[in-house]
């Protein structure tokens, strides 16, 4: 079991108009028989920590019920962007007849467009194995990779996270070229989920 809420709770940032993404997903990996490579159970559109924590014990119990993992998304969404996103994918869909996609459009388009400002994006570092995240790693990134840290105060990783296989180690973006020739195995993610409870 996996409960990373409490950690999250300490790096999220809440002001008016913005959201995080939450989703129960079930994956194939788990579950065999899924028709497909996921399934999402529920997601949750979260603006205060009290709505997180009022969520709380729901999202670790359907986690529990369906053998399902919740994620975050971690760069937040903003209302007014999305709302107008969504009308535009919603005209689009009806345009082409598509009528059944606008069911699904506002987590469609929650899922595709974070709205941080240029400053406030973060990043995941996914490493898949629990003896990689080094001091040595962390330093590479700040005092390496573009933009260059100039002291501690001005480092560009924000907290570890554990997954079921490693980490990810959540960070400022940087520039990903060269971190890819010092560590070509390890992916980044410039705006997926990060694990938040697996059963």
């Amino acid at each position: 079991m996996i409960n990373n809420f409490e950690q999250i709770k300490s790096i999220l940032k809440f002001e008016d108009d913005y959201f995080y993404f939450i989703q129960i997903i079930q994956r194939k990996k788990e579950i065999p028989e899924l028709g497909s490579n996921n399934r999402i159970i529920r997601s949750y559109m979260i603006s205060s920590l009290e709505k997180l924590e009022k969520n709380e014990a729901e999202i670790i119990q359907m986690c529990q019920m369906f053998n399902a993992r919740a994620y975050i998304h971690l760069n937040r969404r903003k209302w007014s962007k999305i709302n107008i996103e969504c009308l535009r994918h919603n005209v689009e869909l009806i345009r082409n007849e598509q009528h059944e996609g606008i069911k699904s459009s506002l987590e469609t388009i929650i899922g595709r467009h974070n709205c941080e400002p240029k400053g406030e994006k973060t990043w995941i570092v996914d490493i898949d194995d629990a003896d990689a995240v080094s001091p040595l790693m962390m330093t590479f990134i700040d005092y390496e990779c573009e933009p260059k840290a100039k002291d501690v105060s001005d480092g560009k990783c924000i907290a570890i996270i554990p997954t079921k296989n490693g980490f990810h180690l959540i960070t400022k973006p940087f520039n990903s070229q060269t971190f890819k020739e010092k560590y070509p195995e390890i992916d980044i993610h410039k705006d997926n989920p990060t694990v938040l409870y697996i059963p």
